[in-house]
């Protein structure tokens, strides 16, 4: 691989090769999930030493999850949605109910709430989004984890999030009608059913048994390629349309 091409994947991925990928994934992951996470240490103004200070509080959670979802990669799974429901389930563990407290009317309380299922799954499936990609550009060099890319990557899950929500369910951007812009979504299926229970809030998913079975009837709906190589092309459709 030449230094232009090495610069290339360094600026669109923000990935360089003295960094360990699989905390590279995770870390990257966990920032795509924690914006929707309200923690009882919130910093006290915006200087960057009390970022500093909270964030150093945070990081031994952060690395835990990591660490968790990293150890999971050491056996190949006989079934996926099974390792990836005992991974949820460690991350929600890991956060506990000490940790963090809910947002009501957009104020901060002392009511202790878990990580949701939504939050956990973020982590996990952006993950492994980012892990198959450097896999595919040749970056990753731990067999673990290569291995378990190549032999389960086919059943990795669409990382759900509110515009592959909105887009699934074929919703209009501005109002509950049917989805009417020309970027058709090539799903036959109706998901309305799941919209009902999820709306566009994915931070708030709490049900297991409803996110394994959304993933379940989205991966049997989607015509030709793997889940993650559906999203991959119909994530941007659905960030043209509703972003």
């Amino acid at each position: 691989m030449d230094n232009k091409f090495n610069a290339d994947i360094s600026f669109w991925t923000g990935f360089y090769n003295d960094e360990d990928c699989f905390s590279w994934a995770s870390n990257k992951a966990y920032l795509d999930m924690n914006r929707t996470m309200t923690f009882k240490e919130t910093p006290k103004n915006d200087s960057q030493k009390e970022k500093d200070r909270i964030d150093a509080l945070r990081k031994p959670w952060r690395d835990a999850g990591t660490k968790a979802i990293k150890d999971g990669f050491t056996s190949i799974p006989t079934d996926f949605t099974d390792w990836h429901k005992s991974i949820c389930e460690q991350l929600i563990d890991i956060y506990g109910t000490d940790k963090l407290v809910e947002k009501e009317n957009n104020k901060r309380t002392e009511k202790p709430a878990k990580l949701t299922y939504g939050q956990a799954q973020k982590w996990v499936n952006m993950t492994l989004k980012y892990l198959w990609l450097l896999d595919r550009l040749e970056l990753i060099d731990d067999i673990n984890t290569s291995s378990f890319i190549r032999t389960h990557s086919k059943s990795f899950h669409v990382p759900l999030d509110s515009y592959i929500l909105r887009y699934v369910a074929k919703r209009d951007k501005s109002k509950n009608d049917k989805f009417t812009s020309s970027n058709d979504n090539e799903l036959n299926e109706d998901f309305n059913d799941y919209w009902e229970k999820f709306g566009s809030a994915w931070s708030r998913i709490d049900n297991a048994h409803d996110y394994y079975e959304y993933q379940k009837k989205l991966a049997n709906a989607i015509p030709n390629v793997s889940p993650l190589e559906w999203e991959l092309i119909h994530w941007h459709k659905a960030l043209k349309y509703y972003g």
